[in-house]
């Protein structure tokens, strides 16, 4: 029995980080409990049906320039004829020059063990240099791909000697990505091609993410081209949180094949059962800053309360605006936007869901006619050291 290496279920960036931005405002992650099962249904000649019984571990983390994330999982796999149990490794980290256009640089590195009637292992290593530019809610991100593996096979044969197969793995290629981002949706469009060990491969496809803080789908289709033939795969991931900790996801759909393993394509569903038992962030950014030259100066808006986190819409209305409500994008667990504005003192408020809301420890809170509170910004005609 050889199995593939499981695609496990996945939407936590959808709904940890926000859907209105690829990184949050601030720094931030968490570390969660994974359980649940899966069934993987190869039709290539070197994998073979299995259904898995799993549990591990997942950690996630991302800030403004960069992003990591470690999965280790176990279970048993379980064909028509036996039973064996598995380890699965995975982790990946990108670090960009930016949070904007910028370049970057991209590794991820996974393995796969299996243990019984025969051993079975895999270990893969990509790295690769990137180029990411971002304009406003659109980004168009391309990667480079080096990758090397190794796999090693023991059969124990019934006289007790030990039959050894064993292969060098490579690839290399290009990837390129192309989204545009709002905050209740998401839409991306890729390609990519790669030479390996076991031949040529290429794709092309899209996907749409839908969602929020509650829950989050993402539909996937593309076209693949393989030295097995051509085929269209594609699926569907849906994930939600269950309160504050606990979260439930699950795909179905034909995952794709693996350049580098060399794992062939195959119908793949799973349901995984989630508990975060750790979160860490850095400090939040202010409510309010200033950005620009005299001339050209910005109010940055960030609204993190926990009061508006499960808001559907967040606006900011003040004299800059003339009173005119500009709505703010879902950024992470918060609100964000940005306003143009001159030189001079103004007052201004949030509307949350169509309801008023000021933060009662911003600094220069003030009442207005309507027995409404107002908050104070000034800006002035010197940028002061720090851009505010």
């Amino acid at each position: 029995m050889m199995t593939r290496p499981l695609a496990l279920p996945t939407l936590a960036g959808a709904v940890v980080l926000g859907l209105g931005t690829a990184h949050p405002a601030a720094a931030q992650g968490s570390v969660q409990l994974q359980a649940g099962g899966a069934s993987a249904l190869p039709e290539g000649p070197r994998t073979e049906a299995a259904l898995y019984g799993l549990a591990g571990l997942r950690v996630d983390w991302a800030g403004t320039r960069t992003s990591a994330h470690a999965t280790l999982f176990g279970g048993l796999a379980s064909d028509d004829l036996r039973a064996s149990d598995f380890v699965s490794a995975s982790t990946g980290v990108e670090a960009w020059t930016g949070a904007g256009t910028a370049l970057g640089i991209a590794a991820r590195a996974s393995g796969f063990r299996i243990a019984s009637p025969f051993t079975y292992r895999v270990a893969a290593v990509r790295v690769g240099p990137a180029l990411r530019v971002r304009e406003g809610r659109a980004e168009a991100t391309l990667r480079t791909d080096l990758g090397l593996g190794h796999t090693l096979t023991e059969l124990r044969r019934y006289d007790g000697r030990v039959r050894r197969a064993e292969r060098d793995l490579w690839t290399r290629g290009a990837d390129i990505e192309v989204g545009w981002r709002q905050s209740r949706w998401a839409v991306e469009g890729f390609a990519g091609a790669w030479s390996s060990a076991g031949g040529a491969f290429s794709r092309g496809g899209a996907a749409l993410t839908v969602g929020g803080p509650r829950w989050a789908v993402r539909l996937e289709a593309d076209r693949w081209d393989t030295p097995l033939g051509d085929e269209w795969l594609g699926g569907v991931a849906l994930l939600v949180p269950l309160g504050r900790r606990a979260t439930v996801s699950a795909s179905a759909g034909r995952a794709p094949p693996d350049p580098l393993t060399l794992v062939d394509a195959g119908d793949q569903g799973g349901v995984l059962v989630g508990w975060t038992v750790a979160t860490f962030a850095g400090p939040p950014p202010p409510v309010v800053r200033l950005s620009g030259e005299p001339g050209s100066r910005r109010a940055v808006f960030y609204l993190d309360d926990l009061s508006v986190r499960a808001a559907t819409l967040v606006e900011v209305i003040g004299d800059f605006t003339a009173w005119t409500p500009i709505a703010l994008d879902r950024v992470g667990g918060g609100w964000r936007g940005e306003v143009a504005v001159r030189p001079g003192v103004y007052h201004y408020g949030f509307r949350v869901d169509g309801d008023w809301f000021v933060p009662e420890d911003m600094p220069g809170n003030v009442p207005d006619e309507w027995g409404r509170t107002n908050a104070t910004l000034v800006v002035s005609e010197v940028v002061e050291e720090g851009g505010s």
